[in-house]
Parts: structure tokens; sequence; C-alpha cells
């Protein structure tokens, strides 16, 4: 799956080549450093990190995707280690980890949500980029911030020449992008613009499926649509000096409600209305600056950038039950807010002494502006007006320093120590922290090589969630004098190997160890305006340990990799679970990904994928217990029969012996995707790509809803059922690119 990759850490040429950059040896012309690369076998076996992916756009591209839009971080869900949590949804679980612990860098910008449409779509335009780098263990110094993973996303460079493009029409949304020279080979730009059309394909719908219910006095609220806007500008002001402004912005919004109102006709009726509506508004928008200088074996980048993250949910109930009296007219308005701006400066520094010893080190500083919580709760009842709101604001600052050292001892051994620290200043609080990493690879034989990595991570704020899936209105909260940072250690090791008929592999095992994780506790509501929300958490720690195997081919007219996981996934809170341990949600003990690519000619391309995955954990309560004189409609008897007259005097309440108690049933499914390309006259370049995702339409289960049964004698037991979300879907969509 994973096919050539540059070697950064081979020599300072390759580290070059790795960003992208271009060496101008005269104002006419560019002349590109001398490059040393490998395929993925050399790289597999000779590079000193552990756990590190690189995916180009084309890769991506290839892979089978849902509504013919392709996407990164499904690309990075179907790698070893790696669980995607629920289906269809952009999550990204690590190594035993949380959603919230990985960081995406976008041309050095952070970003903190990376969904559309509640996760079914990334917010990655992959038009855009490059290349990414995935790392999941091991991490270079280089990179902090989060404990379980990050992917460090390169844009395309823009077109110094010529104007270049891409336009792409697929099921749910439309995507442009173009590139050109503002100035010949001296400034150049690219923009991108991605929209969904769900709202505008689906308002005829909604405007017909409301004319039928307006007798009724019925009428359905929904719309839902997402922007992706992207915009680089490039300039070279010599030979070694050149600077590029990357602009990205992500939003969402949606809605549903209903409205039900007198739809009778007759003037002696009083008119009213009672309506209840959701709204949802959250995304990223950010600038990164940067300047690079490069001369002979010396690189020094200076960035700086401003990111900004915010979400709302807003609950409104609003009614008036007679239309001409004013005084009739209520409403109860709810909203919920979550917001983080970043900025900051940082400067990095690489530079080769010889062929042995090649450096990377910098230095930087983020103020940090959190809105951990703000909850507005108004009312209006019988003229009376109520307010109870709550709006906390926690301001940080970061500085850090990092080095990497890498020492290379020819085809033998290599090794690479480093160490990162920062200092954050928080509610007071300064927190220090060291995170060592190392990995070294040591040689076997020509064929054979194995490898032992370490590396300590920081995370000062966390997402904390009392949801199944992942929402974008989940709450970031950061760390105050109450909690510690989130810290990880992790060990690795493994074996790596080149293998007959062009194919390798490797082997990773691994375990880490999470300290001061967070949770809500128990009987505690997220929407409590009247508790502080640092009380409404509490901290614990986690581990998981696991091994990672993959074989790979990836030369001939068939390519493609089969990759396995076997992981444990464990969690204790003092004051969660009676203080005893329990599995995460995500504890999948065993992932399996096989995926295919046969190119049958120039024009034809088939791919398939095939997943499986341990079912995630969850809270249910299989039992039920009697509460004398309460009563519980929705909770089936303790008795073994009940017959349906006695509803409702059905007593009980549900039984849970402890957290994640039960486990879903294994996820499978298969995708498979077919591109057709078809080069025109002018020697542009169109293609088709006709996909199913979820071949066998295998459905899923989502979560398991525990229910009521009621047999044909009248008895009433209780009874489970599964509820899946996703079938068989077909896509197709359509890229022309000049």
């Amino acid at each position: 799956m994973f096919k050539p990759a540059v070697i950064s850490a081979m020599c300072f040429a390759a580290a070059f080549s790795a960003s992208g950059v271009e060496r101008q040896d005269s104002l006419h012309g560019t002349l590109k450093e001398v490059v040393v690369t490998a395929d993925g076998a050399q790289h597999n076996l000779k590079a000193p990190e552990m756990g590190h992916h690189s995916l180009d756009a084309k890769q991506i591209y290839q892979l089978p995707v849902m509504l013919g839009e392709p996407d990164l971080v499904k690309s990075i869900q179907s790698l070893p280690g790696v669980s995607q949590g629920v289906e269809g949804f952009t999550g990204l679980y690590v190594h035993g980890g949380d959603n919230d612990q990985n960081l995406f860098l976008y041309e050095e910008l952070p970003l903190y949500h990376v969904s559309h449409l509640g996760g079914i779509f990334s917010s990655f335009n992959v038009a855009t980029v490059d290349r990414l780098d995935f790392f999941k263990a091991a991490f270079p110094a280089k990179y902090g911030g989060r404990i379980s993973s990050i992917t460090d996303v390169k844009m395309r460079k823009p077109d110094f020449k010529k104007y270049t493009g891409r336009f792409s029409l697929g099921l749910l949304c439309g995507n442009a992008y173009i590139s050109g020279p503002i100035r010949k080979e001296r400034t150049s730009f690219s923009f991108a613009l991605r929209r969904s059309w769900v709202d505008l394909l689906s308002l005829p719908t909604l405007a017909i499926i409301n004319a039928t219910k307006k007798k009724q006095g019925l009428k359905h609220i929904a719309a839902y649509n997402f922007m992706d806007i992207n915009a680089r500008v490039d300039h070279r002001f010599n030979s070694s000096l050149t600077s590029s402004v990357v602009g990205y912005y992500g939003h969402d919004y949606m809605k549903i409600g209903e409205r039900t109102f007198d739809g009778s006709d007759s003037n002696n009726s009083t008119h009213f209305f009672d309506e209840d509506k959701n709204r949802l508004s959250w995304g990223n928008w950010g600038v990164a600056a940067s300047l690079l200088w490069i001369h002979d074996n010396n690189r020094l980048t200076g960035t700086a950038y401003y990111t900004n993250y915010h979400s709302s949910y807003w609950q409104d109930h609003d009614y008036q039950s007679d239309l001409s009296d004013p005084s009739t007219m209520g409403y109860v308005h709810n909203r919920t807010e979550n917001g983080i701006k970043d900025f900051g400066v940082k400067v990095d520094y690489s530079a080769a002494f010889g062929s042995v010893y090649h450096m990377l080190a910098g230095a930087g500083y983020v103020n940090h502006n959190y809105i951990p919580e703000n909850l507005i709760n108004e009312g209006l009842d019988n003229g009376v007006k109520t307010a109870d709101n709550r709006k906390s604001v926690i301001f940080a600052n970061e500085v850090y320093a990092y080095v990497d050292n890498n020492l290379s001892f020819g085809e033998a051994a290599e090794l690479s120590v480093g160490i990162r620290a920062s200092n954050s200043h928080i509610d007071g609080v300064n927190h220090l922290t060291l995170e060592p990493r190392a990995a070294v690879r040591l040689n076997v034989t020509d064929d054979y090589s194995v490898k032992f990595g370490y590396s300590r991570m920081a995370q000062l704020v966390q997402q904390v969630s009392n949801n199944y899936v992942n929402l974008p209105t989940d709450m970031w909260q950061p760390i105050t004098s109450k909690f510690k940072p989130l810290t990880s250690d992790q060990l690795s090791v493994g074996f790596y190997g080149n293998l007959p008929l062009s194919m390798y592999f490797s082997v990773e095992g691994w375990y880490k160890k999470m300290k001061n994780l967070l949770e809500y506790r128990e009987g505690i509501s997220s929407l409590n305006a009247a508790l502080p929300w640092q009380d409404k958490l509490t901290a614990g720690k986690g581990w998981a340990y696991g091994v990672d195997i993959s074989v790979a081919k990836e030369i001939g007219q068939i390519t493609g990799s089969v990759g396995y996981g076997l992981m444990w996934n464990w969690r204790k809170f003092d004051e969660l679970n009676k203080g005893l341990k329990f599995p995460a949600k995500f504890d999948n003990r065993h992932k399996v990904n096989i995926n295919i690519s046969y190119c049958l000619n120039k024009k034809w391309e088939f791919n398939a994928v095939w997943t499986y995955l341990t079912g995630n954990r969850l809270t249910l309560s299989l039992y039920n217990y009697d509460i004398p004189g309460a009563v519980f409609p929705d909770a089936p008897h303790t008795g073994e029969n009940s017959s349906f007259s006695d509803w409702n005097q059905l007593t009980g309440l549900g039984y849970t012996p402890r957290r994640n108690n039960i486990r879903m049933p294994a996820y499978h499914r298969l995708d498979i995707s077919a591109a057709l390309h078809v080069k025109t006259k002018k020697g542009r370049m169109s293609t088709w790509n006709f996909g199913l995702y979820n071949a066998y339409c295998h459905m899923n289960a989502m979560t398991i809803k525990k229910d009521s049964e009621i047999y044909e004698n009248g008895s009433l037991r209780r009874g489970f059922r599964t509820l899946s979300l996703l079938p068989i879907i077909p896509s197709i969509s359509y890229t022309y690119e000049f």
C-alpha cells in the first residue's frame, strides 16, 4: 500500500527532498537538489524510526472511498494499531489512545477538529495535499502537544511556470483546485474550494414534504452544509530564500427540528405554534506564514501562525399558545460553546555534518486562549425571563525547545536521540515537562534488521465526551491547577525484513502507559451550569500494549498489503467503576486489513480493501432490579414475564456491573473501486471513479439498544437490538485535470 518514500534520515539532501524544496539556480530556471531515495522495502529496513508511514495524494486517491470522496484520515485508519472508532466516522484511535490525542498539522498549522458531516468526511481537501507523514511510535523531538500520533500534512507547491487545475464532482460535494504563477519563477499561488450541496439537493424534497404536511400543522426543519477553502502564496527572493503564506478555512453548519402549528383554515380557531430546533456549528480557520533559508547543508525555517477553533450547539424551544396574545409566547434556549485560539512562532534549524551526523533543533512559543465552557440557558414563561449562564476563559503561555541527533554508521546501524522540553504557565501554575525520544536500528543481515524505540509525549488539553460517537460539540478542556498534563511513555521493538517477490514485512511490539486522562465523573451532566467545569471531571490512568504486523508488495501490476494488529487497552480511575480497571471503549483486540490494487493497463485500475475489527466496547445494563414504589415504564420487570396490561406498573432499575461491560459484534466490510483514466486530444486527463462501500452489505452495529419485546400472548420481556447506519453505498465521481 505504501510506495516509494523519502528517507530523510539517510542524508541531508534527502531531508530537503522530503520538504518539497526546490533550489533555484537562476531567475530563469530551477535546479532540484540531488535526492537519495529508497523504495518502501529499503525504508522499512534501514530507516531508524518506527511506526512511521508516508503516503502521497496518489495513494489516497487509489483507495476505495465512501460517496466518491477521497479521505486522508480514512487512509490512515487502515494501518495496523489504528482503530477507526464508529463506522463511517473519521475517528482515529492509535495504540490505545483517544481521538483527541492526535495532532494534525496542515503546513505547520495545528487543527483541532478534522471532520465534516459529523465525521463521515475529513476536513482535508485531498486536491491540495502533496503527501503526509504519520507517526504512531518513536516520535521525532520536533513534534509535541499530543500523546498518540502525529499527522504532518504537506500541501502541493503552487506551479511557478503554468496554470494547472483539478475539478471534481461527486455525489455530495464539488471540488475545485487551481494553481499558477502570479509572476513567473518568482511568485505563485494555489486556491481550492470544496463545498457540499446536501442542502441544495434537499431543499425541493423538504419543500414538497412540508407542503403535504401543512394541513396537519407540521413542518420539518433540516439543513446541512460544509465548506473548505485552502489558499497558498509562495515567493522566491533568490536561490536560497523563499517564503509562503497558507490560509485554511473549514466550517460546518447543521440544523434539525420540527414545528407544529394550527393548520386549519377556520377563522374561529386559536392559532398557535410549537417549535423545537437543534443547531450545530463548528470549524477551524487559520493562517501560517513561513520563511525558508537554505545554504549548503544548512536549513533554517521561521514560522508564525494563528489558528482558531470554535463549536456551538443550540437547543431551542419556542412556543406561543395564542398568536393574538403576545403574553402567551415563551421559549427555552440552551447553548453550549467551546473554543481554542492559538498564536505561535517557532524556528527550526537542521544541518548535516558529513555523512555521519545530522542535527535538527528548534524552539517556539505558543499563546493559548481556551474557552472550555460557555453555557447559556435562557427562558421566557408567562412574561418572566430566566437566565442561568456560565463562561470560563483560560489563558496559557507555552515555550519549548528540542534537539534531534541522528548518527549513521553506514549499513550496520543508525541511532536517533532527542529531547523536547516545554514549560507551560496556565491558571497560575507552571508545568515543566521533559520528553526524551530515542530510536536505534541494527542490521542483522543485508535483508533483516531490528529496531528499538522509546518516546515520552505530553498534552495540555483534552477533549472529553459523554457520547459514544465523538462529536464536534464535545468540549476541549485544558489542564488547570487542579490537573496535571496528560503524558504517555511508549516502548517499541521491531523486526523487519525483505522477502522474495518484491515483498517486505515488519513486526512491531509496543507498550504505552498514559497518566492524567480526563473523564466526566459519574452522574454529572456536562450541561450543568451551576457546577464549575473543573468539578465535572476526574483524572485517571490508562495502559495499552500489542503487536502490529504488516506484509507489503509494491512492484508489478498487482500491489498491496496485509496488516494485522493485536491490542489490549485498559483504563483505571479512582472515581469511576468503583476504582477497578476496565477496558477502554475502543479496546479492539484484533484488526485485519487487506489492500489490493490491480493495474490492468494505462486506462483501468482496480482497488479493493477488506477490513475486520473486533467490536468496540460499551456500557449496557443486562439485568434489572426492583425499587418498590418506583415506576420505570421503559424498563422491563425483573420477573421472567409480565403481561402487557401491567405496562404502567413495571418497576426496576438497570443494573450495570462495570463500565464497558459489553463487546459489540465484530466489524467487517469490503470496499471496491474502479478508476477509468482517459487522456483527451489536448493531453488533459479525466478520471471516472466508480465505487462500492460495504460491497456485500454487512450491517455493522453502531450501538446496542436495550428495549422491550412484546410477544403474541401479550407477555413482555427484555430485548436488545443493534442499530446500524451504513448499508452498501455506490458512488461515482468525475475529475478533470489540466
